[in-house]
């Protein structure tokens, strides 16, 4: 069971802002003994760390197989705010392998992000289940 993946940052605040915008939820925000920043988020089961380290810096590779993939229940609004934000999008939305809608865009440091809307099954489910009398 994955507990967290680890990141370098070059602005903890920033990192941190851009994932709560996204869902994620700030457990800590702290400095460590080493006088490192240290950040938490908590997306889900798992968690993305950040680290502000003076004089090292995140160097993410720029393909789009190496990324951080999340859902987001309002795919098309998230983009949206994220453009306006001045986020960089990579791949414009589109339809997944999997029949989702998503879009790649980066983070702060550079990052690769899939951003991924509702699955299209739970939408045809929802339309399409009958009313039931503990539905009123």
């Amino acid at each position: 069971m994955l507990k967290h993946v680890s990141f370098l940052t070059r602005d903890l605040g920033a990192i941190l802002a851009f994932y709560a915008r996204l869902g994620g939820v700030v457990e800590k925000d702290i400095n460590t003994p080493e006088g490192y920043r240290r950040g938490v988020l908590r997306l889900g089961e798992g968690r993305l760390q950040f680290f502000e380290i003076a004089d090292e810096a995140p160097t993410p590779h720029p393909h789009w197989a190496e990324h951080v993939a999340l859902h987001v229940p309002d795919l098309r609004a998230v983009l949206a705010e994220l453009r306006a934000s001045g986020a960089k999008v990579t791949r414009e939305l589109q339809p997944s392998p999997g029949g989702r809608e998503m879009a790649f865009v980066r983070d702060p440091d550079g990052r690769q992000v899939e951003l991924l809307g509702p699955d299209p099954a739970d939408r045809a489910e929802a339309i399409i289940r009958p009313l039931t009398p503990d539905m009123l």
